[in-house]
């Protein structure tokens, strides 16, 4: 079966693999949908994509968006949802296909251990039912849901039962996590180079006519000017008094009037990789020490034990306690402290690892946040919401009256007043542009595409499209039909690809050229100076972590296993590519893993180490599946659903922070960042 998978993006592949899982399982167990426009498009039973013999509708794709947006505010990309709701879809036909679909038996059995009562009570038939249908909507819904868990559990299971790990993986793999590496090296990176490339009219000229087919413009191209109404502009004319936010404020449920949660903290330091055991089973010891009297612990107890025992001076000294208030901060989900707000006051959590410290935190007292405090929040909270509903209504007006008009010029003057803007800052008009084309002040805009798509003859008019910051009304000025193109119309797009590729061409040269310089790691920096750049250092570096600063810090296996086979002194003979960059690494020293603590944590080794195999495995085997699918043509996507699920997204992103914003983690960095 093996011998049929490719060799793809694998990381991505699982990613989207396992958040697919994630996420459709959230919607089925947890989905409550909100209101809208949104939640018309849940009710969907329109077809957004086929895979097999199974659906996915527009309803089904919506309420899984509206699932996501009760945890982040940030709306995803509807294909990167599909393509995970695909995914499982997959999953679930060749869980079919291999006689691997779970049983009404292995449902019942299931729930049955779900739903076991702790006091050995008899199962409660009706207390299930609530709910499963207060979680999934319907009895139905929610055994369908469990019924494709333990299928791709069973599928997993089935299609990794040869995966292995040998002796020799783990001792290997134990290795690259425990080596420590002083480095110098250079990254050559082509989109600086491109920066300083300055291509002759000549050498562009030479290239579109090389090239002059890849520059065919297969759809017309459309010249728009249209009225803009911002909705900040808007927002500026509104006026709240202090009893209509009061009586905002006095509608917002209680979570949402915190301010913060009080924390207490003790802090274990794990100075080296083989003193973890002996931390955590420390931090055991103090929480089981803490719990002795109970579920709650008083925070005088707390302090008293921080005072003594936890390995952070700036919050020991006073019992533990954390300045500042923590709340809610769905953008780092990982911190530690997050874990606190969804705990009783008084209770303490199992030790926690982060970075190279354990934690273990208590909840302390709530902290209203009073309506004095919250005011100005409520106040911009309100000022957006009331301005988008008075531009769109605005924006309604301006293009009825362009559509009698057809006079941009006119129809600006006409609302510049209630739009409180000038008349000259309403009037925008683009270049000839095709869909996918970058739009000055608009970006890539799917919304603008759409909008303008039925817009064919010359003063056709559109309605109101949401842009970023407000609303568009279009009028087609002037169309081209799709022909070749002349040199001045792309030449833009020209001196990007011949920079690019002369970035391309050199920045191999330069890396190859200071690799060849460098005889040992001492002398890459030389060499990296004599080429105009610059070498870097990592201290301590380990496997995994990326090399680099910015957005191009990145690592690959190629280049561990290249740093991996260094040794001190030496230099990588070839330069290491890792997507359009190039590494020239020397190892100034390494130290090598201490092999005392290999039998300790051997067991968790084998463990991780067959999950990733398992995962890898199974990942590239549903990827394969899909590639297969797609040429056979049993996944069919249909672009005007997803276009309706793009644009109530535009509608939908949030135009304000939640509220309320109250006082921040008090870390502005990790929390192992303390003294």
């Amino acid at each position: 079966m093996l011998k049929f998978f490719r060799k793809m993006e694998r990381t991505r592949n699982f990613v989207i693999l396992l958040f697919g899982f994630i996420l459709v399982l959230s919607l089925v167990l947890f989905y409550s949908p909100s209101g809208g426009v949104q939640e018309n498009l849940t009710r969907s039973d329109e077809v957004a994509a086929q895979v097999g013999g199974e659906r996915i509708t527009v309803g089904d794709v919506a309420m899984l968006q509206e699932r996501l947006k009760q945890s982040q505010p940030q709306i995803l990309p509807t294909s990167y949802l599909l393509d995970s709701m695909i995914q499982e879809k997959i999953i679930r036909v060749e869980a079919a296909r291999l006689g691997l679909t779970a049983t009404d038996a292995e449902i019942a059995t299931q729930i049955r251990e779900a739903f076991q009562s702790p006091d050995g009570k008899p199962f409660d038939q009706k207390q299930y039912e609530q709910n499963a249908v207060q979680q999934a909507g319907s009895i139905s819904a929610y055994e369908e849901g469990i019924r494709d868990q333990i299928s791709r559990q069973k599928l997993v299971a089935y299609i990794t039962s040869g995966v292995r790990v040998s002796e020799e993986e783990i001792l290997n793999d134990y290795k690259r996590r425990n080596t420590k590496f002083n480095l110098t090296y250079v990254p050559v990176n082509t989109a600086d180079l491109t920066e300083n490339i300055t291509p002759t009219d000549e050498e562009l000229k030479d290239y579109f006519e090389k090239n002059k087919k890849s520059y065919y413009i297969s759809s017309p191209q459309k010249k728009i000017k249209y009225v803009f109404l911002e909705t900040a502009k808007i927002g500026e004319t509104l006026k709240f008094t202090d009893e209509e936010l009061k009586a905002a404020y006095d509608k917002l449920p209680e979570d949402k009037k915190l301010a913060g949660v009080r924390v207490q903290e003790i802090v274990l330091r794990v100075n080296k990789p083989e003193d973890d055991a002996q931390v955590l089973q420390k931090a055991n010891e103090i929480v089981e020490t803490l719990k002795k009297s109970g579920d709650t612990i008083t925070e005088e107890k707390f302090g008293e034990i921080a005072k003594g025992q936890s390995e952070k001076p700036s919050t020991a000294f006073n019992g533990g306690k954390v300045d500042g208030l923590v709340r809610e901060n769905p953008n780092n989900p990982t911190d530690p402290y997050q874990r606190i707000l969804s705990m009783k006051e008084g209770e303490t959590t199992e030790p926690l690892k982060f970075g190279s410290n354990y934690y273990i935190l208590r909840r302390g007292e709530s902290v209203a946040k009073p309506f004095e405090s919250a005011k100005k929040e409520i106040e911009v909270s309100r000022r957006n919401s009331k301005a988008y509903e008075a531009n769109a209504a605005l924006a309604t007006k301006a293009a009825e009256s362009l559509k009698k008009s057809k006079d941009v010029e006119k129809v600006a003057a006409e609302f510049a007043s209630q739009a409180n803007m000038n008349t000259a800052d309403m009037i925008r008009e683009t270049g000839y542009v095709k869909p996918g084309d970058e739009i000055d002040k608009l970006g890539i805009s799917q919304d603008f595409e759409q909008g303008i798509a039925t817009l064919n003859k010359v003063n056709d008019v559109g309605d109101k499209i949401p842009i970023p910051g407000g609303f568009a009304i279009p009028i087609l000025v002037d169309k081209k039909d799709p022909r070749e193109a002349n040199f001045d119309e792309v030449r833009s797009q020209v001196v990007e690809a011949v920079k690019t590729k002369k970035a391309r061409e050199e920045v191999d040269k330069i890396a190859k050229k200071i690799a060849d310089s460098a005889s040992t790691a001492g002398d890459l920096s030389a060499a990296a100076k004599a080429e105009g750049l610059e070498s870097q250092e990592a201290k301590e570096f380990i496997l995994g972590s990326p090399l680099g600063s910015g957005p191009s810090a990145t690592t690959s296996e190629a280049l561990e296993d290249a740093v991996f086979a260094l040794k001190p002194g030496e230099v990588t003979k070839q330069p290491v590519k890792v997507g359009d960059n190039w590494f020239v690494v020397g190892v100034n020293s390494r130290e090598e893993a201490n092999m005392e603590s290999f039998p300790k944590e051997r067991e968790q080794l084998v463990r991780t180490k067959l999950n990733e195999k398992r995962s890898r495995v199974f990942g590239d085997y549903i990827a394969s599946r899909k590639l297969a699918m797609e040429q056979n043509g049993e996944i069919k996507i249909y672009k005007d659903a997803i276009a309706k699920l793009d644009k109530a997204n535009q509608e939908n992103q949030p135009q304000i922070p939640n509220l309320p914003q109250g006082i921040q983690i008090p870390q502005q960095q990790p929390p192992n960042s303390g003294e």
